[in-house]
């Protein structure tokens, strides 16, 4: 347990930012101060009861010292100021108690808020050669769950410290009033804790792995099955499908149903143990004074302690029960945040002249090089179709154009500037893009044209015109016209005039279209096609195409053969 401790306290130093560990800090304070009222609460009562049970104290020590300094005369009226005194205080400590605890919920969901946040920045950021090789679905499940669990993860460490220094005050006022029942309540805690309760912690560290791999499993099954509806519907595979997604949820259900009865487990045990100790600490103090008048103030001090405290070291076992189950969590976190990104500026890039190309190599992390010592120029508003077989390398070397890959070797040039990452943001915002799928989201059309960029009316309405769109979206709801999940209301023409609009949106001076309509039929592409050529106007136009009626109207055509220009 102390080993995942220390392995656990580099990792969360480097995770967290300045800011959120100088709250830790002051919130750690915040509990030694939670602590010090709930001790100061429990002695309060215990002297309570000595003095409503033993008035004749009020004549002795730090009671006659207070009964003289407020002024009483009547031992009865100082026994009731005294109890007013401490429901008063008990009222503070409730408020102080809500506030601590609201504090504690709002530091935690800020840092769920930053880790997910800074882990999403660090996807996107990740070279797009990278990501491919990432699953979405566990990047999903990192982003919406294993963040959430490391903000609990804080909270555990929070709640132990401050849960912690009241067990230990408690226990030091123990000592103050019975030395040797104390040490024996100890001895036997301890014994009781070694055997069952690191146990319960290496236990619950598997079960946290377990549970990370059956989550991970149950993602990539979702959206599997959500991304594949109708090709699973046309298969007629639903009963696999289920029995698939029941197995991956009997492993997410099995480690949470594990991880959860050993939670209980510590408070089960305690709870038991602590009603004995008390019976036993009754019967010790009758043997040891052999006097009831002894038993009043004194068991009701250790069972106030025991009361507070019991449940204390339950909630402190509980946290690091939950430390060790969440530990995967924080390792995968720390990987990621790891991850290597790229570092892109936007430098001012213009384009005026030409596009070249000069002995581009590329190759994927997984293979050999795709892309071979390739050169080639475009001029500002030439139309240009890049055609070749299926796997020749088309799509990959339209990529390093349009700055999503880098290459290997070579260098890529516009108007005779290297394209480099200081300046690869300027040149992507140039580019407007049409991918062969689509993907909308479902929402409305002017939301999916904007798609991240600022939301402006009018230039929506433009961008759909030049679409040839907006005479069919005016007779629904125009620009607020739903889409749809996946873009399941439009025909695959219409979602395609939308994926157009898009790119259009920003006004860029590149067009590129990635085998853009080879999903729609000859006539409905005819159509599209002539849209695409009114709409680039005088626009670089850049083509994907298998289909030579596709690219018939382009100025040239640059045939991709195994990963070269075949002149």
């Amino acid at each position: 347990m102390l080993r995942d401790l220390k392995s656990t306290l580099p990792k969360l130093n480097y995770l967290l930012d300045k800011r959120r560990k100088v709250l830790l800090v002051a919130l750690f304070f915040m509990g030694i101060v939670f602590s010090v009222i709930e001790t100061a609460g429990i002695s309060l009562v215990m002297l309570f009861i000595s003095v409503a049970t033993n008035p004749d104290l009020l004549q002795t020590g730090w009671y006659m010292f207070f009964f003289d300094l407020l002024g009483f005369t009547n031992t009865t009226r100082f026994v009731i100021f005294f109890g007013i005194a401490i429901i008063v205080f008990y009222f503070f400590r409730g408020a102080y108690q809500i506030f601590y605890n609201y504090i504690l919920q709002k530091y935690s969901w800020s840092a769920y808020r930053r880790f997910a946040t800074r882990l999403f920045k660090t996807y996107l950021a990740l070279p797009y050669k990278a990501y491919i090789q990432k699953n979405p679905s566990v990047l999903s499940q990192m982003i919406t769950v294993e963040s959430k669990n490391l903000s609990q993860l804080l909270l555990n460490f929070l709640q132990i410290f401050s849960e912690l220094f009241t067990v230990l005050l408690l226990y030091g006022l123990m000592l103050v009033v019975n030395f040797q029942m104390t040490l024996a309540l100890t001895a036997i805690l301890l014994l009781i804790f070694f055997i069952v309760f690191l146990t319960i912690i290496r236990t619950s560290k598997r079960l946290g792995v377990k549970r990370y791999e059956a989550k991970v499993e149950l993602s990539k099954t979702i959206w599997g099955t959500l991304n594949n509806f109708k090709f699973i519907k046309l298969k007629g595979n639903e009963t696999e499908i289920s029995k698939t997604f029941a197995n991956s949820i009997l492993g997410v259900s099995r480690t949470s149903v594990l991880s959860t009865t050993l939670g209980k487990l510590p408070k089960s045990i305690i709870e038991n143990l602590g009603f004995s100790l008390l019976i036993a600490s009754v019967c010790f103090i009758l043997w040891r004074y052999d006097s009831a008048e002894m038993i009043i103030p004194v068991i009701s001090m250790y069972a106030l302690a025991l009361y507070r405290m019991l449940p204390g070291i339950i909630r402190i076992l509980g946290h690091f029960n939950s430390i060790a189950f969440s530990h995967h969590s924080l390792q995968k976190m720390y990987e990621d945040y790891n991850l290597e990104t790229d570092n892109e500026g936007s430098e001012p890039l213009n384009f005026t002249k030409a596009i070249r190309a000069e002995g581009l190599s590329f190759s994927y992390l997984t293979g050999g090089e795709v892309i071979k010592d390739v050169s080639f120029e475009i001029r500002a508003g030439e139309k240009v179709a890049f055609v070749g077989e299926s796997g020749g390398g088309k799509t990959t070397l339209v990529d390093i154009i349009i700055g999503i890959y880098r290459p290997l070797k070579g260098n890529l040039y516009i108007d005779d500037v290297l394209v480099d990452k200081d300046n690869i943001r300027s040149w992507r915002s140039k580019i407007g893009y049409i991918p062969q799928n689509i993907y909308l989201f479902d929402g409305t059309v002017g939301e999916n044209v904007a798609f991240g960029s600022e939301y402006d009316e009018e230039k929506i309405t433009r961008a759909l015109k030049k679409a040839k769109i907006w005479d069919m979206l005016e007779k629904k709801e125009g620009i607020h016209t739903i889409v749809g999940d996946r873009g399941i209301k439009l025909s695959g023409g219409q979602q395609q005039r939308v994926g157009i609009a898009r790119a259009l949106y920003n006004d860029p001076q590149v067009l590129v279209l990635d085998e853009a309509t080879s999903s729609l039929d000859n006539a409905t592409e005819a159509e599209i096609m002539d849209e695409i050529y009114d709409a680039s106007g005088n626009k670089t136009l850049i083509i994907i195409a298998h289909r030579l009626s596709t690219v018939e109207r382009c100025d040239r055509q640059i045939h991709i053969d195994s990963g070269r220009i075949n002149e």
